[in-house]
This record gives structure tokens, C-alpha cells and sequence, in this order.
């Protein structure tokens, strides 16, 4: 028998219709005061940016944006997010978009208390042995799972190399699932990261490291995308 290892989430993992109108208190557990909310130009042009920030303010949270992510994140978009939140003196930072804007926070979050380059932190060469900046995920995709992972991929700009960096402190502290946020998403992207999310239940379900609350989770996922991603498509 293969030796599996620890099976790691998010201490709060909100799943819920509506779930997005929590983000106020959800910050407000994790002590925060100020917000860096880390998302890209879609979820601004679409009011969600503005609508978290509201959210937050009616809770006394203050918050800065970052809305620079692009479809693969890079050690640039790291770089001028760590300086925002530096800046604007956050103590929280929020993720709000697909994988990108989560990666991209997670980056700062660990940078942001334990300093350094982010490349630095590829095969532990580099541990964070201070806490990280608490940091809330909410996803607007179904694919990536990047809310529940300890894992962050960013693109070195210069060599453009995908740096995939695991380390325990990579992992959210919350994460909002709001299943009303993927509305919004384009058919193409829908199918895409439907895909996407089919297929880490597969590799998750025939790893050598499996463990029996993944084999749980990866079948029951492999039956529900089975039954419902073409309705999701087709938005019925």
C-alpha cells in the first residue's frame, strides 16, 4: 500500500448560494481592516470588484484593488500587487476571479510577511517560516480548485518558465464559493474549465498518493460533472 499524506483545506469553506454577501464577516474573522482585493478587468467591467468592495465597506472594512491579472500570472503582476498592498497598508488580502487572481494573491500573501522573490520559494529552496497575510478566495470559475490548494503557478516574465510552487502556507484561509458568480462565464470557459475540474478528479482519484477522503471527493465530483456540466453550458 502507497503512503498517503495529510488531506489539507481551507480552515473555512463557505459553499452556498449568496455566499459572496458573507465576505464582510468573513474578513471581520480573520481580523482584517484593510483589504488588497486582487482581480482582473472582467470581474471589473462586471461590477463584482465594486460589489465586494461595498460589501466590505459595510462591514467598516476598507479596501485597495488590484485588477491587473491577466489570464496567466507572472512574477510582474506579483511584483505591482506586493507593492499595492505594501502602500495602501492592507493586512488581508482577497482573491476574487479564476485561478490567476487567486495565485496571484497567494503569492503576496506569503511575500508580503516573509519577503524575497517568488521564484525563491520553488522546490523549498525558500520556506515561509513567518505566517502569511490571511487571504480569502473567491472563486468565479469551476475549474481550477485554486481556492483549496497549497499550490501557486506563476510565470517567470524573463525566462517565462510556469514556476509551480507547493508549500503548506499557499493554502487559502477561506474561501467564499458562490456558485452565482459563474453566471457570467462565457460558454467556451464554462466548458473549458468544466474540463478542467474532470480532470484533477481523475488524476486525483488514480494518484499513488491518494487518500481515502480524495478517492471520496474525486468520485463524487467525476458523477456530478458528468450529470450536470452540458446543463451548465446550456444554462438550463
Amino acid at each position: 500500500m502507497n503512503a498517503s499524506k495529510g488531506f489539507l483545506t481551507p480552515p473555512s469553506i463557505v459553499y452556498l448560494q449568496g455566499a459572496f454577501q458573507q465576505i464582510g464577516k468573513q474578513a471581520l474573522n480573520l481580523k482584517g481592516s484593510k483589504a488588497l482585493i486582487s482581480s482582473d478587468a472582467i470581474m471589473d467591467k462586471l461590477g463584482y470588484v465594486d460589489e465586494c468592495r461595498k460589501l466590505l465597506q459595510d462591514d467598516g472594512i476598507e479596501s485597495a484593488i488590484y485588477i491587473g491579472v491577466a489570464s496567466e500570472p507572472t512574477d510582474e503582476f506579483v511584483a505591482e500587487a506586493l507593492y499595492i498592498f505594501g502602500e495602501e497598508r492592507c493586512d488581508l488580502i482577497i482573491s476574487l476571479g479564476g485561478g490567476s487572481c487567486i495565485d496571484t494573491a497567494k503569492a503576496v500573501s506569503i511575500l508580503a510577511t516573509n519577503g524575497g522573490y517568488i521564484g525563491d520559494y520553488m522546490g523549498g529552496r525558500k520556506l515561509a517560516d513567518q505566517r502569511p497575510v490571511s487571504h480569502i478566495a473567491i472563486p468565479t470559475t469551476a475549474g481550477t480548485g485554486a481556492e483549496a490548494t497549497d499550490v501557486t503557478v506563476i510565470t517567470n516574465s524573463t525566462t517565462q518558465v510556469k514556476m509551480m510552487i507547493k508549500q503548506p502556507a499557499f493554502m487559502p484561509d477561506a474561501a467564499i464559493v458562490d456558485p452565482m458568480l459563474t453566471l457570467s462565464t462565457p460558454d467556451k470557459v464554462t466548458a473549458a474549465t468544466g474540463v478542467d475540474a474532470l480532470s484533477h478528479a481523475v488524476e486525483a482519484y488514480i494518484s499513488r498518493k491518494a487518500h481515502p477522503m480524495t478517492d471520496m471527493l474525486a468520485l463524487s465530483a467525476i458523477r456530478l460533472i458528468a450529470a450536470n456540466l452540458q446543463r451548465a453550458y446550456d444554462n438550463v
